[in-house]
């Protein structure tokens, strides 16, 4: 396969909640949308190498999480105030109930990345990092991170389901 320029195209940020299941249009990214693949591995240690002080025989995957950076400047308060509620369905302004699980009480996101060659759907996300807006004269910038989790052992991350 030959050397390409690689270009995504716009980024439209969808989102939904697990319990209405809808998605809604949050915004466009700015310059695109960031995203690190974060892998979980260890070392596997054995006495061919000297055990535990030397290095490792092999190298163990544990599965792997993605973490999403968006700016945008053009996107729904309404939608974005959703998001600020720190739990999927909660209130904006309202904190939830401490204690409350993401995974087995279906706090988390759909999150979908509908860019124009290569989408991505994340299927589990938390919004879990500060959330900033700007306020001022200038256009405000509102700059959300997500986490991607696989909650399920063989589940998916993200596919490429747009709908």
């Amino acid at each position: 396969m030959p050397l390409t320029i690689q270009v995504d195209g716009k980024a439209l940020i969808r989102v939904a909640t697990p319990a209405s299941g809808a998605l809604e249009d949050l915004g466009y990214s700015i310059n695109g949308v960031t995203i690190r693949e974060n892998l979980f591995t260890a070392d596997v240690h054995g006495d061919e190498f000297g055990g535990e002080q030397g290095p490792p025989i092999d190298k163990q995957y544990f599965g792997e999480m993605h973490v999403i950076q968006m700016t945008m400047t053009r996107y729904d308060e309404a939608v974005l105030n959703k998001i600020r509620a720190g739990l999927a369905a909660g209130t904006q302004g309202v904190p939830g109930t401490p204690g409350t699980l993401y995974f087995q009480e279906s706090k988390t996101w759909r999150l979908v990345i509908n860019s124009t060659s290569r989408p991505r759907n994340y299927l589990n996300v938390v919004f879990h990092e500060p959330k900033e807006i700007n306020k001022g004269t200038q256009h405000s910038k509102a700059i959300i991170t997500a986490t991607a989790y696989i909650i399920a052992t063989g589940g998916t991350l993200y596919n490429t389901t747009i709908v």
